[in-house]
């Protein structure tokens, strides 16, 4: 099935296409009139966007994962990450059935990995944005994961929220963020929120942008989206102050800043449908690194 955008009423008919084919949607929580509906626009200049080419390839006749991939990763590492993931938070065994938490579950590209490593483990994702959340509701029933993976459209740093999940799912073996709390301005609150839910003795994996001395704050936070960066020793102390009982760090600045600005020329060279702003995401990233003092990596802590 090919479909042909109206790009007069593009959001409409993109809308009304996918929701005839799949009906699946992410959890609210707190209701409908609490419902959280962050924009994310689609603009005619940008229709090759992740967004715009999930929808595409979710409206054909099959769906091939591969190509799916493509799109629905926005960060680094793919599929090998994913195992990463999981094999920091220990939770690498595929005979036993682990509950795992991904908080700021995107498109659920991690999960959706993870859930073919692990076929007796449980996944729940919790995503702000309600359109990433329905999406993402969507794929999984596409690829038949929908026994295995959970999307909740709801807000990590809502206490509320938090306690409803708590209530239907109990508490999880492992939780993880992967380029999410530099989104969020409330990283204490949202740091309480994980150790509610997790077991005594799991692991929150964290990886994340930090700050330092020569960091270009102004530029992180405007290029970005970086909201109270902060250095590493903050944001061990603020897990601590949450209740975690240990930390640690691992440096990743010098393999993203090699990694970024290799995504940036593969992405030139490689996608011949490009978007205007993800072309513009990628020279800001690897400007962050670069010439603009951003560092980071990956964060663990023990409840």
């Amino acid at each position: 099935m090919e479909f042909a955008p109206d790009y007069i009423n593009l959001e409409q008919n993109l809308e009304f296409a996918l929701e005839n084919k799949w009906s699946a949607k992410a959890i609210p929580i707190a209701g409908e009139s609490l419902e959280i509906k962050e924009k994310m626009f689609l603009y005619h200049d940008d229709k090759y966007s992740n967004y715009w080419n999930i929808r595409e390839i979710l409206l054909r006749d099959s769906i091939n994962y591969s190509e799916l991939s493509q799109f629905i990763y926005m960060r680094y590492g793919g599929d090998d990450l994913a195992r990463k993931t999981l094999e920091d938070l220990n939770t690498l065994d595929s005979n036993k059935s682990y509950r795992i938490l991904n908080a700021g579950s995107g498109f659920g590209s991690d999960m959706i990995a993870q859930a073919k490593m692990l076929p007796n483990a449980k996944f729940c994702g919790i995503e702000f944005n309600k359109r990433y959340a329905d999406l993402s509701a969507k794929i999984i029933q596409a690829l038949g994961l929908e026994e295995q993976i959970k999307i909740y459209n709801a807000n990590l740093t809502d206490h509320d929220h938090i306690k409803e999940i708590q209530a239907r799912e109990g508490l999880f073996d492992g939780a993880y963020s992967n380029l999410v709390v530099l989104h969020i301005k409330n990283k204490a609150a949202l740091y309480q929120s994980i150790l509610t839910l997790l077991k005594p003795g799991a692991i929150y994996r964290n990886e994340d942008y930090t700050r330092q001395e020569l960091t270009n704050h102004k530029f992180a936070e405007e290029k970005i989206g970086c909201q109270n960066l902060m250095t590493i020793e903050e944001m061990i102390q603020l897990a601590q102050s949450a209740g975690f009982c240990e930390s640690s760090f691992s440096c990743l600045t010098d393999y993203w800043r090699e990694f970024t600005l290799q995504r940036k020329k593969n992405y030139f060279e490689n996608i011949p449908k490009r978007s205007k702003k993800k072309e513009i995401f990628f020279q800001d990233v690897a400007e962050f690194f670069s010439n603009q003092g951003g560092c980071g990596g990956v964060f663990r802590h023990i409840k």
